[in-house]
């Protein structure tokens, strides 16, 4: 299954780079922590179902802290990213498993992973394009536009979601 080894690899890279990162900056017993979190993070993604959540959330925080600690914020948008993709495969493995084997498992795979990608692509599309296009806004603009953002976001994981 593509999915299973999708979903190591991207956990992986995502530990990989934030303790990287805490490394970099001589935080070297947070980075170790963090592998041994990370790699307790991977067994718990096909033994439990929460993990994945968990695991989403402790990187975040860790991505938080270490942009606190000076981090570079495209080391620590890619770790989010790549905990992110795996939140997501893990829970669309969970979801494989439960499927009548009659189901084409393939053509379900690269239809899942053809939507991460195009949500992934488009997100960092959008990133790179906020480097060079500065807008400043007031607080209380700003605060919608985030609150339209995640709105719209969540309507679209619905959408995609639904669709499968």
């Amino acid at each position: 299954m593509i999915t299973r080894v999708c979903l190591v690899l991207s956990a992986s890279i995502s530990i990989g780079l934030i303790a990287w990162g805490y490394s970099s900056i001589n935080l070297i017993a947070q980075a170790v922590l963090l592998v041994i979190l990370g790699i307790a993070w991977i067994y718990g993604l096909f033994w439990k179902d929460w993990a994945s959540s968990l695991g989403l959330v402790l990187m975040t925080l860790a991505a938080i802290i270490g942009v606190f600690h000076g981090l570079s914020i495209l080391l620590v948008a890619a770790s989010f990213l790549f905990a992110f993709v795996a939140w997501d495969l893990s829970e669309f493995y969970s979801r494989l498993n439960q499927a009548a084997r009659v189901d084409p498992m393939g053509s379900l795979e690269r239809g899942h992973l053809y939507r991460l990608g195009f949500v992934l692509v488009s997100g960092f599309g959008f990133a790179a394009l906020t480097r060079f296009i500065r807008l400043r806004f007031s607080f209380e603009v700003a605060a919608i536009l985030v609150l339209a953002g995640i709105w719209g976001i969540s309507l679209l994981v619905g959408r995609l979601r639904r669709a499968e």
